[in-house]
């Protein structure tokens, strides 16, 4: 098994489990679950080397992220208001003295004469040095467990690595395109990215099938959303067989139902 196979297992597990745990309540473990599923697509986008299936990637992960954040939000609640002034308690209306202005000096009085010295009467204290301990022998050490040699610190532990942050780009590869003016390369871009889609959700990864026997594949699992797009398959056949140049309208009409099919 493929490492990209290894890991689409993973991913649908992770969010059938996120799906399940949400219904039964368990919104902490849901909120976890997503984020799995979305760091594991992560990873697949790392190794895959197709752009329009690091698309469909980048789509669900996307899916997920957002619904953990609403997770989220429903976890912690509303934030609680900043308490107002009247909550706060009164100033204290008590006068205090006022210290004295730093020119005000008070007369000061002269310091007394010192004490006579008298050599006899205070003899100068001698301070006593205390021999050290005598060394310990060997043999006690022995007796108490130790080895006898210098005793050094362990090491510090390693720092633990910060979690990579999960880093989704803006737009997809059709989206941008669409931005830029090159509808032809857009509607392009959006048929191979359901194509991939469908491929990743059926496993069909070797098969060669085309788009048309894919969406009438997926269709038969259910898949209702995909009859919206044979308006882009009609687009893409038009543009290969009669050289149609497609409209602005065309290419935002054919990424809203890709963009729905991948997200669905």
């Amino acid at each position: 098994m493929s490492e990209s196979k290894y890991l689409f297992k993973r991913v649908k597990k992770a969010a059938s489990n996120a799906i399940e745990a949400e219904r039964n309540g368990d919104l902490k473990n849901a909120f976890n679950l997503f984020l799995k599923a979305a760091e594991l697509l992560n990873e697949m986008t790392a190794i895959e080397k197709s752009k329009k299936i690091r698309d469909t990637y980048y789509a669900k992960a996307k899916e997920y992220i957002t619904r953990a954040k609403e997770l989220k939000v429903l976890m912690d609640g509303p934030t609680p208001s900043v308490s107002t002034s009247s909550d706060l308690p009164d100033v204290p209306t008590k006068s205090f003295p006022t210290p004295p202005k730093p020119d005000e000096k008070k007369p000061s009085l002269p310091p007394p004469p010192p004490p006579p010295k008298d050599d006899k009467l205070h003899p100068p204290s001698r301070a006593k040095s205390t021999p050290p301990p005598p060394p310990e022998d060997l043999t006690s050490k022995l007796m108490r467990g130790e080895d006898g040699a210098p005793k050094t610190a362990p090491p510090p532990p390693e720092p633990t690595p910060a979690k990579k942050k999960i880093e989704i780009p803006a737009k997809t590869t059709f989206e941008l395109l669409l931005d830029e003016g090159k509808y032809k390369d857009c509607i392009t871009e959006c048929a191979k990215s359901v194509e991939a889609e469908l491929r990743v959700r059926m496993g069909l990864f070797d098969e060669q099938l085309t788009p048309g026997m894919l969406i009438d594949r997926g269709m038969k699992k259910g898949m209702d959303v995909l009859n919206e797009f044979k308006f882009v398959n009609i687009l893409l056949n038009r543009i290969e067989h009669e050289n149609y140049r497609p409209t602005q309208l065309d290419a935002q009409k054919a990424v809203e139902i890709t963009t729905k099919i991948l997200m669905s």
